[in-house]
């Protein structure tokens, strides 16, 4: 596994769900009340939960049981009942930390999620310690969490910054595969919706938290 990453740093790319925000628990959550009304099974165990996940989310549906005929009625139910109480949701705990110090070293600092962008605006604005970190944020137009791939490479084709001189901060597998994609640089935090073990297959930096990956990118 790539243990360093090329420098310099010019700007961070940050994924949401699972990289900032310490939404794992509450995501089990919200599947074991939705997915029973639909004659789905819970997850009773974390190992079960990382088996499953993936990206997109549909093969994660249908890693479930969910079919291509409830799929749509499914993830507007989940996501019906991840909104009415993701207020309660906490972000990690070095995380105003290391977007401070990474607002300090003067890198740009860009949100880039498979989100909808009305509930990103939404969950942000629950956060008053990330006022003024992120310099643009980039995410989906609809609720189904595709690829966000295509709206980071627009991004990068105008921000004036070359890819290698930008590192995406992840969770998943699926932020090092739109990393390799744009031509950036990428780290994986171990502690979101993918284990340890199955991001080392990567080939990345795995952390297991933001300020480990701080320090590997400026110190």
């Amino acid at each position: 596994m790539k243990k360093h990453i090329n420098k310099p740093i010019k700007q961070i790319l940050w994924d949401w769900n699972g990289t900032l925000l310490d939404d794992l628990w509450y995501a089990i959550g919200v599947r074991n009340r939705v997915f029973p009304t639909f004659g789905l099974p819970t997850i009773d165990c974390l190992e079960s939960y990382y088996q499953q996940f993936t990206f997109p989310v549909r093969l994660y549906y249908e890693r479930a049981g969910v079919t291509d005929e409830n799929f749509v009625q499914v993830a507007h139910a989940w996501m019906d009942e991840y909104v009415r109480g993701c207020c309660t949701i906490p972000l990690h705990e070095d995380a105003v930390e290391v977007l401070k110090r990474f607002r300090q070293a003067g890198l740009l600092q860009v949100v880039l999620s498979a989100s909808q962008m009305d509930i990103l605006r939404q969950q942000l604005s629950y956060y008053p310690g990330l006022e003024g970190c992120f310099d643009e944020l980039l995410a989906l137009s609809d609720i189904y969490a595709r690829s966000k791939e295509a709206i980071g490479r627009k991004y990068l084709e105008r921000c004036g910054i070359a890819p290698e001189h930008s590192v995406m901060l992840g969770d998943t597998l699926h932020d090092a595969d739109v990393a390799r994609a744009m031509g950036t640089q990428c780290i994986l935090i171990a502690r979101g919706h993918q284990s340890r073990e199955t991001l080392e297959t990567a080939g990345v930096p795995v952390c297991g938290s933001l300020r480990e990956a701080a320090s590997l990118i400026l110190d």
